[in-house]
């Protein structure tokens, strides 16, 4: 029996403009492959932790499409660069977007 997993990907935006200021950046960006949501927010939570961050910091984390980059950051590493240039965008508000006048990486 197979189990059918599929990619998680998820854009943690930081919670207010005092953790803004005090961590210096303004949303973490974390995806992996996992056979159910739940599975993959819980491996989000641990690698924010491994990452040095408290998810208290942090709004809900919203579900994006998968980005299909060249810069995508390894799978399962909670990493804050990625989204330095991007942030959800697009028609439906979850795709991950360049912001307007940004660099990309």
């Amino acid at each position: 029996m197979s189990i059918k997993q599929e990619e998680y990907s998820f854009y943690y935006k930081v919670k207010n403009e005092s953790a803004r200021k005090r961590l210096g950046f303004k949303a973490g960006f974390f995806w992996c492959t996992a056979k159910k949501q739940s599975l993959a927010l819980s491996r989000g939570e641990l690698a924010m932790d491994a990452a040095g961050f408290d998810e208290a910091d942090f709004a809900r984390p919203v579900r994006v499409h998968f980005p299909v980059e060249n810069d995508i950051p390894p799978e399962g590493v909670f990493d804050t660069k990625f989204c330095e240039n991007r942030e959800p965008g697009g028609e439906d508000g979850k795709t991950l977007t360049l912001i307007p006048g940004a660099a990309s990486a």
